[in-house]
């Protein structure tokens, strides 16, 4: 067992005795909110109401529960309401203390004609709960079944709503039932509900709001229900792709489901399987100038994509629940990297295999305190094998050609897991626990470069021979190292007053490799304020410490490219083609970390505004504010004095030194709609105005010249200046439903480079002189989607109704042109011009089975 792993299991241990030691000491209502098939909702409006008017207000969590603490012996309404539910009251007369958890069923929302009243008898959606900001995004089951989602992904769907300039270096975070996972565990129809910039600042999460997407799945019950999805299109509906000469021959078949019931006649233990096969015979596109002519060409690129999970779940007592599941997903791509400038020949074949067990375990030990426990145990395998074994030809903005020369494969068998401990008495809600976002054994086998790489500035560099860089490899391919990241997490929510709230605390970081602190500690808090007691108005603000994550990647280059475990060989203005006897002769480079090193920092920090337009619909405005410190970039320490080509250590060649010294600076001013303002129409709009400067972009990014790393301060290149979302539904009564998707981007900036390494430090990104970085603008991106839906009700009986649904999608309805890969080499023949874009217009058709 690994150091670290000991470490995380004396940490636990504690946690487990503190929730078994606590108990019960101030009066606390309690409960599940459940629909009627006992699945749990989560993110349910709760308000306890007294005779006298004086009323408390939560949400119930990820996982459907709630508490209300602080509660006064008396007669109360208590009022439930949800997205899609009819609003349910139930009158409570509570003693000095409540032991027993309510269990409360919401009935499902029913025809069009009653939305009406119960959008009317809902509860105010704006209120001073710190984690009910209205500028989150919030899409639920019944949503995700009426928007345009292409071949059933969801998260890409969603993903417009993030901000790609908050995403740290390891990615978008994933969180699965309140613990960060890599995968949502089941399929589209296992999700209940999705949620972006849910309670943006929370010590619970390492990442801000808009840089991670909150999945709540479903849960079992106890009668049997399940929905069975199948999906296909033809290329003979589609649009032509701008840069194919042909109509690329396209289909897809896509089936998916999930199916949940009892597992005994005690109903207690309940289950939930879900499953989905893909047949993708998809095209990629090719546009690429060579020597011999325009290459306009179709290569098949086709996927076969399989996820089977299966979950039993077992409640002990009225809130108490553990569950365990098993998962497994296979992926396979042929011809992967192939389109735009790159030939055929250089592309890659992929697979990936993964297998994880997940379990949970929910225990309310009292009213005032329960323990959620989420553990996690996987294994999986990602392989990449070039379909050429020949040396890589780059041209730069013209072709690539030859071998991918991207032979790899990575190796993982991982654990993860949470505790929180949650404890409310009186004012306060506090929240003590450990998150574990990855304890993992890792194999990299890099065999990248074996043959090498040739890079040319341009195609008459290629013509005559003489490439400006030559990249090769040689040594141990395979390293293995253990990767831990550990999280600590102390939070306090307090109910000041019936119309302030705060929430303050803290996350502590730990990573191994890089150098770690004991002052790596990040401090969150945010606060909600109604002016007005009726309650129709809140200005909501915040400010939060989010420290970055490398990711193995970074990890596995330090330790192969130690100088002696796998030599890589650069070479400035070789022979061509290079002998590879020569190769041993030459300097190796080295891959290092800044003894100065701490893990990056991001500043991020709002103030904003609510307002209930209607009963079920609000508008908030909002600035944010982000400053980046310490930011990863890379730079070659050994990069050759100015004028000449010779390095200062004549002993290795490119000596790639990990820094902390990036800096980014954003603004923006975020104005969001959300909710049912009419029977006919539910969804949120968008629009954002922003700026975003900095002078890195991550942890492999090299400037321009890396004697002066400060001369590539410019606009980032994620900053798009204007943003423009709608995700919603129109509904007409009981004959359709239209889902709608609308986007409408300002452009990104696009770097204008030679394509050549004039000042030799192994990086072909040189700008002309007096050009600053991203210089050139963009194009803009102009996307609408459309789902038209009728529901053929196969029986009446509410209890046990089965819907057939069958519904068109259309994507890129008006088929845009959105641009993909803009060129901004200044020797290619496509300079200032696109070589890819996004698909053109494309027809979908679905069929979904409810039972």
């Amino acid at each position: 067992m690994p150091p670290a792993l000991r470490i995380v299991i004396r940490l636990l241990t504690p946690l487990f005795l503190l929730s078994a030691a606590w108990a019960q000491t101030s009066s606390t209502v309690s409960g599940n909110a459940l629909d009627t098939t006992g699945a749990l909702i989560p993110h349910a409006h709760v308000t306890l109401q007294r005779a006298d008017g004086a009323a408390l207000e939560t949400e119930s969590d990820s996982s459907g529960q709630f508490h209300i603490a602080n509660v006064k012996p008396g007669n109360y309404t208590l009022r439930i309401a949800a997205d899609g539910f009819q609003t349910l009251e139930k009158p409570l007369a509570i003693p000095s203390q409540t032991r027993t958890p309510l269990r409360l069923t919401l009935a499902v929302m029913g025809a069009v004609a009653d939305v009406n009243v119960n959008a009317e008898e809902q509860t105010l959606q704006v209120n001073t709960d710190t984690s009910n900001n209205q500028s989150a995004t919030d899409v639920d089951r019944d949503a995700l079944d009426r928007l345009p989602v292409f071949d059933g992904d969801y998260i890409t769907t969603l993903s417009r709503f993030l901000s790609t300039d908050a995403v740290g270096t390891s990615g978008v975070t994933l969180v699965v039932n309140g613990a960060e996972a890599n995968g949502a565990g089941v399929t589209a129809s296992g999700v209940q509900s999705v949620r972006i910039n849910q309670n943006p600042y929370t010590a619970l999460y390492a990442s801000p709001g808009r840089a991670r997407i909150e999945i709540t799945t479903k849960g079992g019950t106890d009668h049997f229900h399940g929905s069975l999805n199948a999906l296909g299109r033809k290329s003979i509906f589609d649009a032509r792709n701008p840069f194919a000469r042909t109509k690329p021959a396209e289909s897809r078949l896509f089936f998916e489901g999930a199916v949940t019931g009892p597992l005994r006649v005690g109903r207690k233990s309940t289950f939930l399987v879900t499953g989905n096969h893909d047949k993708n015979h998809q095209q990629a596109v090719v546009l690429a100038a060579t020597p011999s002519g325009q290459v306009q060409t179709n290569v098949p690129n086709p996927t076969t994509h399989d996820f089977y999970s299966a979950r039993a779940f077992h409640n002990f007592r009225e809130a108490d629940q553990f569950w365990i599941g098993y998962s497994y997903e296979r992926r396979a791509v042929q011809n992967a990297g192939i389109g735009g400038t790159v030939l055929p020949e250089a592309g890659t074949d992929t697979r990936m295999f993964e297998h994880e067990i997940n379990l949970g375990y929910t225990r309310v030990i009292s009213p005032q305190l329960v323990n959620q426990l989420r553990f996690l145990v996987g294994k999986n395998e990602n392989r990449v094998d070039s379909i050429t074994s020949a040396p890589q030809v780059l041209v730069s903005g013209a072709f690539t050609g030859g071998g991918a020369q991207a032979d790899f494969r990575r190796t993982e068998n991982h654990v993860d897991g949470a505790d929180i401990v949650t404890y409310t008495k009186g004012k306060h809600e506090l929240k003590v626990g450990i998150d574990i976002p990855d304890i993992s054994r890792r194999g990299f086998v890099d065999k990248t470069n074996g043959l090498g790489t040739y890079t040319f500035a341009s195609l008459s560099s290629y013509a005559a021979g003489t490439p400006s860089l030559y990249v090769t490899q040689r040594g141990q391919p395979r390293v293995v190292f253990w990767e831990t990241i550990f999280g600590g997490i102390v939070e306090d929510t307090v109910r000041l007053r019936p119309n302030l709230s705060i929430s303050a605390g803290f996350r502590y970081y730990f990573q191994n490799y890089f150098h770690n602190v004991p002052f790596n500690v990040a401090p969150r808090l945010s606060f909600a304020y109604a002016p007005s007691t009726k309650g129709r108005t809140v200005i909501r603000g915040g400010a939060g410490l989010f420290y970055d994550r490398s990711g193995p990647s970074p990890i596995s280059d330090l330790l192969h490219f130690d100088g002696v475990t796998l030599r890589k060989y650069i070479v400035s203005r070789p022979a061509y083609p290079f002998p590879g006897s020569a190769v041993a002769a030459l300097p190796t480079s080295l891959a290092t970390l800044d003894p100065r090193v701490r893990m990056p920092s991001t500043l991020q920090f709002s103030i904003g505004l609510e307002e209930q337009i209607t009963r079920s619909s609000t508008l908030s405005v909002t600035y944010v504010g982000m400053r980046g410190m310490n930011l990863f970039r890379s730079i070659d320490a050994n990069a050759p004095l100015e004028g000449t080509n010779i390095r200062p250590n004549p002993t290795f060649g490119q000596i790639r030194l990990v820094q902390p010294e990036g800096y980014a600076k954003g603004n923006s001013l975020e104005i969001s709609f959300r909710g049912r303002p009419t029977s006919y129409f539910a969804g949120q709009v968008q629009y954002i105005l922003s700026k975003s400067y900095n002078n890195t972009q991550g942890i492999t990014w090299f400037p321009a010249d890396s004697h002066t790393p400060l001369n590539d301060w410019a606009r980032s290149d994620n900053d798009r200046r204007q943003k423009f979302d709608l995700l919603g539904t129109f509904t007409a009564k009981k004959w359709f439903s239209l889902g709608t998707a609308l986007s409408l981007y300002s452009g990104l900036p696009v770097n204008i480079v030679t394509g050549s390494d004039t000042n030799g430090d192994g990086v072909a990104n040189d700008r002309p002189t007096g050009i600053r970085r991203n210089a050139l603008h963009g194009p803009g991106y102009v996307n609408v989607d459309f789902n038209l839906a009728h529901d053929f009700v196969l029986t009446k009986d509410k209890k046990s109704a089965k819907t057939l649904t069958v519904s068109i999608n259309s994507f890129n309805v008006v088929n845009r042109v959105n641009p993909t890969t803009y060129v901004g080499v200044i020797t290619s023949p496509f300079f200032g011009k696109p070589v890819a874009a996004q698909p053109p217009r494309r027809m979908q058709f679905n069929l979904q089975y409810k039972f």
